[in-house]
């Protein structure tokens, strides 16, 4: 048969029913039930992250989900999204693809891509890039290396022949975003100097955040987060919408003991976030929550604690990176969170997602003793 009959014989329809929604949903657990790894996210936040009532990426943007059939049976999905908040921050006509899963077919992939081009192209865009599910601030990324490890929280797993598949397809690398392993340990010796120097500092404070604050504390580590990361590659600023969500997750998960912001006289100047690993806490629970499960998560996560974890943010802001005495704050920043792990489980952690192009963060890995060991790629094709 020839490849065109093949592809014929696929058929990509819109996600809209609330059956296809599920099935669009479910297809991961069909693709990897031979992947000893991976761990699904909780179906009932799975709901929430496409729903456009509970989603504040929806304020901003619009999506369609597709799902690709062969057969009677769903073989692949896709997502076709434009972040209208990206555009207008980057002045670009820039349409996303996300929560792309297929079976090792490139015509079932070819197909589910078509349809997320053709989507986009429709509504004025010249470039599509991906994947996001939704947005830079959601899973970002196709796992290109590192695939015999479990994925972290808020991280993307993925089949290795996934990456060969949209090549196939005529996409190609826009950017690298890395993830290291860190055992956690107190920092070497050769980067102490640095460190004490940036301690002794006047005015220099370190402290963990406060819950019963919480909301005043996501506006500073936000505010700390926009200073910081405004020029890289693919930022858009936060809305207030996203930051109550960021809020309501933290109250969930959050170990104020590794959450830490540096002030300067009393100015934020710099911030470190990690957070316990959801996904171990939640690994067995095959993606399904009941109120025994809810009780054991709750349990795993503030009572047990996780042996593994994410540091999700970590910078200062640009001003504070100038002046010589704080040249050390990114180390006295992770010199604090060991200490701040050490009253937990915590054996390791992944730094990430670090821009390929950050070289400042890259050469800073090694120094504080951690290895790469995942990559995550965003492809882009020409519309």
């Amino acid at each position: 048969m020839s490849s065109t009959s093949l592809k014929a014989a696929i058929e990509v329809r819109p996600a809209t029913t609330k059956a296809d929604r599920e099935r669009f949903l479910r297809l991961p657990w069909r693709l990897y039930r031979d992947d000893p790894v991976w761990v699904p996210n909780l179906l009932m936040l799975q709901r929430d992250l496409i729903s456009e009532k509970k989603n504040p990426f929806f304020d901003h943007g619009e999506a369609r989900l597709f799902l690709a059939w062969r057969d009677g049976e769903a073989a692949g999905r896709i997502s076709a999204q434009i972040d209208r908040r990206h555009n207008e921050h980057h002045g670009e006509r820039t349409g996303f693809f996300g929560f792309f899963e297929s079976i090792d077919d490139a015509s079932v992939a070819s197909s589910l891509l078509d349809a997320a081009a053709n989507w986009l192209r429709e509504r004025g865009m010249d470039t599509i890039q991906g994947p996001f599910s939704f947005s830079i601030d959601q899973e970002v990324g196709m796992l290109v290396e590192g695939f015999e490890h479990p994925p972290m929280i808020d991280t993307t797993h993925a089949l290795p022949y996934y990456g060969g598949l949209l090549e196939q397809s005529g996409y190609a690398k826009a950017m690298d975003l890395l993830a290291y392993r860190w055992d956690v340990q107190p920092m070497p010796e050769r980067i102490r100097e640095p460190i004490d120097v940036t301690r002794a500092a006047s005015g220099l404070t370190v402290r963990k955040i406060s819950m019963r604050r919480l909301d005043k504390e996501v506006d500073i580590l936000l505010d700390i987060y926009t200073d910081a990361w405004q020029d890289n590659w693919g930022f858009v600023p936060v809305t207030q919408r996203s930051a109550r969500k960021i809020v309501d997750d933290l109250r969930l998960i959050a170990d104020p003991n590794v959450v830490l912001i540096a002030e300067i006289d009393g100015e934020p100047a710099g911030m470190i976030v990690g957070v316990p690993n959801f996904y171990e806490a939640i690994r067995d629970f095959k993606g399904h929550i009941d109120p025994w499960k809810a009780l054991k998560l709750i349990w795993r996560l503030k009572v047990r604690g996780t042996e593994t974890g994410r540091i999700l943010l970590y910078g200062v802001k640009q001003k504070f990176q100038r002046r010589r005495e704080l040249y050390g704050l990114p180390f006295l920043l992770l010199d604090e969170l060991y200490k701040g792990s050490q009253k937990g489980r915590y054996k390791w952690c992944e730094e990430s997602w670090i821009l390929e192009s950050n070289r400042r963060m890259n050469a800073m890995m090694p120094y504080m003793g951690a290895a790469l060991y995942k990559r995550y790629r965003i492809y882009e094709k020409a519309l």
